[in-house]
């Protein structure tokens, strides 16, 4: 059998987990001298709250699981000869993927380990993907890991901020970036490359944002998707907009509307909103 891994930032839910067997491994929240796990000790509204209310406190930090717990686990995945595929998140933002690449050459069993090149429900949907079809026993892990790797092609993540700050402390972006952005109150949209976050546009007011999702939708009409997920952070009450907006434009998609992880509110703070898309191969 091929055994399913992945990271606590693709927000699958404990059902899914259960359903296709998937075996998480939790990245964590650093604050002061406390360790938390994610999705476990601590999910990403809890991390917002703990930074409106401790404005002067220690600052989040995050850092990826250890080789270590990574070897532990795909030793006991594998330890009756079954193989392992183990999907993470982009390692532009985190060393999780690497820290599991050398543990699948330490660790005694078969292990394939995929750079999604993504985050956050976009990596929760190639993860499902996948593990739809590992549990089918139609497919071989090399033609999964093809069939994962058409989806990426056809996937697209936009970050919508309303602050640089968080992403300037965290090390994302420059602090010259952080601090013009504090300073004029802009709102920023980035899309998710594999090597860079990229600026889309910025401005002042929450109509900037406003004027880019009316072109996002221009731009995108007709397009026929297999996904679409919205994650935020703070209110749910625009990112409830944006879900309205999209089933009424691609009607055929449930849209997924899912608080983020602790990992990515770190990043990201507060009112913050990523759309997520896979597109049907052409």
């Amino acid at each position: 059998m091929i055994k399913i891994v992945t990271d606590s930032t693709a927000l699958l839910s404990d059902a899914v987990l259960k359903e296709f067997d998937i075996k998480v491994i939790p990245l964590n929240v650093n604050i002061g001298t406390d360790a938390y796990k994610d999705g476990i000790d601590m999910d990403g509204n809890k991390l917002i709250q703990y930074i409106k209310d401790n404005p002067k406190g220690d600052f989040p930090t995050t850092s990826q699981p250890s080789i270590g717990q990574f070897v532990e686990v795909y030793n006991e995945l594998t330890q009756n000869g079954d193989t392992v595929l183990s999907l993470h998140m982009t390692d532009l933002l985190s060393g999780t993927v690497h820290a599991a690449m050398q543990a699948s050459e330490i660790a005694d069993g078969d292990v394939k380990v995929v750079n999604t090149h993504y985050i956050d429900q976009s990596l929760g949907f190639l993860v499902v993907q996948a593990a739809k079809m590992a549990k089918s026993g139609d497919f071989t892990r090399d033609q999964i890991i093809d069939q994962i790797n058409k989806d990426i092609e056809n996937s697209e993540l936009y970050i919508g901020v309303s602050t640089l700050e968080n992403l300037m402390k965290g090390g994302r972006i420059s602090k010259a970036t952080g601090i013009i952005s504090k300073m004029m109150n802009l709102h920023v949209v980035f899309k998710l490359l594999p090597d860079d976050l990229k600026l889309q546009l910025k401005g002042r007011g929450k109509k900037t944002i406003s004027k880019w999702f009316d072109q996002y939708l221009e731009e995108n009409k007709g397009n026929q998707y297999k996904f679409i997920g919205i994650s935020y952070t703070g209110s749910d009450e625009y990112p409830n907009e944006l879900k309205k907006r999209l089933e009424a434009e691609f009607p055929n998609v449930t849209v997924s509307v899912q608080y983020t992880s602790s990992i990515v509110s770190v990043h990201t703070g507060e009112n913050a909103f990523a759309i997520m898309t896979c597109k049907q191969a052409d």
